[in-house]
């Protein structure tokens, strides 16, 4: 029974939302049921009497006359090209489907390259695929990507607060990211604020300030402490008057202004928890600065222009813009820029002073204060520039492994920041200036390495200090160090009675000493190895490799075993294992006389005949090893356990030594894992199912009859995974009524097709109508009478009626208080089920709901429609 006042919440309303665009799915727009749309004459008056409300409702309410225009006009032309069918509207909803799915994908991808996203903003997106319907679909998706959708933006302050600009000239001055941070010291710092302003997970006090203060007490007087006691005094005072929040909340608007203009969310989120704002609060409160377009600068007046050139250290920029001062306006921002003038000057003074005295580290350190406020003074820097450093304490210069040699050193005990070092090498003298020699590096860290030394000689580091390029320290120098690389890529071959060594070595070797072991004796090599003859087999050899440049390097060492002859492995079998344990198998075979054995396993027989000979490259060729746990065995048996295989398998024995590989027997082995997580959802006689693939399959076949019914007269068709990825599944046509479903892996190879075991799942139909309504019986009607009826014999399922108050009905059973349970039981045909239904007192209207109350999950065979009830 079409319900005009749901449809009109559920569609209508949406839509004139949306610009009075009607609903493109045509089954929306006409309320038609896609799981059982009328046929015939049926739909035709279901048509009518929807076109009917629409009318009616455009005459009473003039809010909807918009929407019943576009829909007339929609109507109408459906009516004249003879679309108004049950046929049309459902392949124009599979159409419209498909095209808001492909929407959908493409707006979720977009929206979830953040962490979060403005409700606002699904929306937009929303508006045009379907309104309220389509935004919860979008939540949806969003939320399984971990993407949260923020229904309200964080408020942020339109400008400074009191005391804003104050605050900012004393976080400046201390080169602070915010003004909490004089909190933290050299710790770092954790704060929220959306909820009112928390540090370190407890609200702010006037004590933690007085702390602060107290700490500061002892230091001498000077800018930075001044700036402290400035700067404690607003936030007192912030805090008593409850604007500390907006105070902070404003700060950070400031310091996150430039990520902001990147208009990247994750840039400005990461740039706010960088400042300590807990990591959720920093992607709101991105959210809400991009939002209100904050990547815009707002405009300036020339006192903000001169407070930021001072706060950034541009003093003769911040002079220059003074005549630019209204008259007899902003005295203090004057008053800043002459007391900065007066402090730089005086500055300069006590450096040149120390200069003339020889203390020039001293003055550096004047200079650099002075350069600090006024970076764009060229002659300040210049000066700064001609003063060198002292020089480095100690050098250290250590033979790493390999062909580096390691230098480090302490640092300049300089009094100022900026210095840089370039590290010199020479050969049997230290360097006399920053140029004399090969420079190995420049760094303004403590450590460098030099990996181009050359071999053999005494080598001298020498370390020189900057503060600009061509003012050196003198020089500090560690050495001498010889540099004795070794050989490296060091492989051994052997065979019966010999072993053969090679090697890469450095092309300024000018020789090499082998020695073997046990026995100490001398074994002749050339550059790229040696080779050792007459051996005992199943002995191990050492040999110690030096090399010499003249002077010997420590030496690596190498070891080395003759092996006899390998012969073939005998046998190789499949055996259960203890217990019949499914998941693993045991492979066995026989000891040959000669050689090590090693299992490889491929998903194809090796090319070469069994008792071939082919080379250890070969081998690497086929397959990949097998590696599992090795079992007790007898002398000449042996045994390994492994983990079962999915798929077929082959597995080949070969016998290894001597540098010979022997081609040994290959078995079969066959195991197909079964698919998991099997689910299924119907929409009428459609069903579509969804698993999870195991490993190594990629056919699956699947299989359905009715239940109650043999499986040998199943349906069946076979899915390949790769169809399956692209169609997000794979949708059957059952019929309505309750199936079976089983899904089998299938492997198939050369060898013929393998079934592994089926997963299975119960379907339930589609659901036969069984209609129901609310009557009020006896003496003033003071009793509620639930009535079921259907048209054809059915099992009724559990059934559950709840009451909400209001005149809203409710959808779910969720959404109201159970007032009665009726059990399961048969419906036949002119026989109806009535149940009085105990209603609760209420004050005011309630409604009555009656839904089937279903708590194993697997669906009912019947759909319930009707009248809900309510007083």
């Amino acid at each position: 029974m079409f319900d005009g006042e749901r449809y009109r919440e559920e569609v209508l309303d949406p839509a004139r939302k949306n610009g009075n665009t009607p609903p493109a799915d045509l089954l929306v727009r006409y309320a038609v049921d896609p799981a059982r749309p009328p046929r015939g004459a049926a739909f035709d008056a279901h048509i009518s009497a929807v076109y009917k409300y629409w009318q009616q409702l455009g005459t009473q309410r003039r809010v909807y006359q918009k929407i019943v225009e576009a829909l007339n006009a929609a109507h109408q032309k459906l009516k004249e090209s003879d679309r108004l069918t049950a046929e049309h509207f459902l392949a124009e909803r599979r159409r419209v489907v498909q095209e808001i799915g492909q929407a959908l994908d493409e707006i979720v991808k977009e929206l979830a390259t953040d962490p979060v996203v403005a409700a606002s903003a699904l929306s937009v997106a929303a508006a045009p695929l379907g309104g309220a319907a389509v935004e919860a679909t979008l939540r949806d998706l969003l939320g399984k990507r971990r993407v949260r959708v923020v229904d309200e933006l964080w408020p942020l302050p339109d400008g400074p607060p009191p005391k804003g600009r104050a605050v900012q000239r004393s976080v400046r001055t201390l080169g602070l990211p915010l003004s909490l941070h004089v909190l933290a010291g050299e710790k770092d710092l954790s704060f929220t604020l959306r909820a009112g302003l928390r540090v370190g997970g407890r609200p702010l006090t006037v004590e933690d300030l007085d702390g602060v203060r107290a700490r500061t007490e002892r230091r001498k007087q000077d800018d930075r402490k001044t700036a402290t006691d400035d700067l404690l005094t607003n936030l007192g005072g912030a805090l008593r008057d409850g604007s500390l929040d907006r105070l902070v909340l404003w700060e950070l608007i400031e310091a996150v202004r430039p990520a902001a203009g990147l208009g990247k969310l994750r840039v400005v989120a990461r740039e706010a928890t960088r400042l300590g704002l807990q990591r959720e609060e920093a992607e709101d409160f991105a959210l809400a600065v991009l939002n209100r377009g904050a990547v815009i600068p707002p405009r300036r007046d020339v006192a903000d222009e001169i407070d930021e050139l001072l706060g950034g250290g541009s003093l003769r920029a911040a002079e220059r813009l003074l005549p630019s001062l209204p008259a007899n306006q902003d005295d203090e921002v004057r008053e800043r820029v002459r007391a900065a003038t007066q402090r730089v000057d005086d500055l300069a003074a006590r450096a040149q002073r120390e200069i003339a005295a020889g203390r020039t580290e001293i003055a550096a350190e004047l200079l650099t204060i002075a350069v600090r406020e006024a970076a764009d003074d060229t002659d300040l820097a210049g000066r700064l520039r001609t003063l060198a450093p002292p020089p480095v304490p100690a050098v250290r210069a250590v033979n790493a492994v390999g062909d580096r040699v390691a230098i480090s050193w302490t640092p300049s005990p300089a009094r100022t920041g900026g210095i840089s070092y370039q590290v010199v090498r020479t050969r049997q003298r230290p360097a006399g200036s920053a140029g004399d020699g090969e420079v190995i590096g420049r760094t303004d860290g403590n450590e460098v390495a030099d990996t181009g030394a050359p071999a053999g000689d005494d080598l001298h580091y020498t370390v020189f200090a900057t503060r600009s390029e061509g003012v050196w320290s003198p020089g500090a120098t560690a050495g001498p160090v010889s540099l004795l690389p070794e050989v490296t890529d060091v492989g051994a071959v052997t065979d019966e009675s010999s072993v053969r060594v090679t090697w890469t070595s450095r092309a300024d070797a000018t020789g090499f000493t082998v020695v073997r072991e046990p026995g100490g004796t001398p074994v002749r090599a050339g550059r790229n190895g040696f080779a050792d003859e007459e051996l005992t087999p199943g002995v191990e050899y050492r040999y110690l490799i030096r090399v010499n440049y003249p002077a010997a390097s420590a030496g690596v060492t190498v070891t080395a075993m003759p092996q006899a002859a390998p012969t073939e492995v005998p046998d190789l079998a499949v055996e259960p294992l203890p217990g019949q344990d499914p998941g693993r198998l045991r492979l066995a075979w026989t000891r040959p006389d000669g050689g090590d054995v090693t299992l490889r396993s491929a998903a194809h027989r090796p090319r070469w005949n069994r008792g071939a000979e082919i080379t250890g490259a070969e081998l690497t060729t086929y397959g990949k090893e097998v590696l599992g746990r090795s079992d007790p065995g007898t002398s000449r048996r042996a045994a390994m356990s492994l983990p079962m295989p999915a798929g077929r398998v082959f597995v080949t024995a070969f016998s290894v030594g001597g540098g010979r590989v022997i081609v040994g027997p290959t078995v079969a082995v066959t195991n197909i894992a079964s698919v998991t997580d099997l689910r299924a959802r119907r929409v009428g006689p459609v069903v579509r199912l969804s698993w999870t693939w195991p490993d190594g399959v990629a056919l699956a076949r699947v299989r359905w009859w009715p239940e109650g019914g043999s499986p040998e007269q199943a349906e069946q068709v076979d899915c390949w995974q790769r169809a399956y990825r692209d169609d997000g599944g794979l949708q059957i046509t059952t019929g309505i009524r309750a199936v079976r479903v089983e899904v089998s892996p299938v492997s198939r190879d050369g060898e013929g097709e393998t079934v592994g075991s089926p997963a299975g799942l119960r379907v339930g139909g589609s659901g036969v109508p069984v209609n129901y309504r609310f009557t009020q019986t006896g003496m003033f009607r003071k009793t509620t009478r639930l009535e079921l009826v259907a048209d054809q014999e059915c099992p009724l399922p559990d059934l559950v009626v709840v009451q909400s108050p209001g005149r809203v009905v409710p959808l779910r059973p969720d959404q109201g208080t159970p007032v009665a349970r009726i059990p399961a039981q048969r419906l036949e045909p002119g026989r109806p089920v009535t149940v009085d239904v105990p209603v609760q007192s209420a004050r005011g209207p309630y409604r009555l709901g009656c839904f089937v109350d279903d708590h194993t999950g697997d669906g009912s065979d019947v759909v319930l429609k009707g009248i809900p009830g309510g007083g």
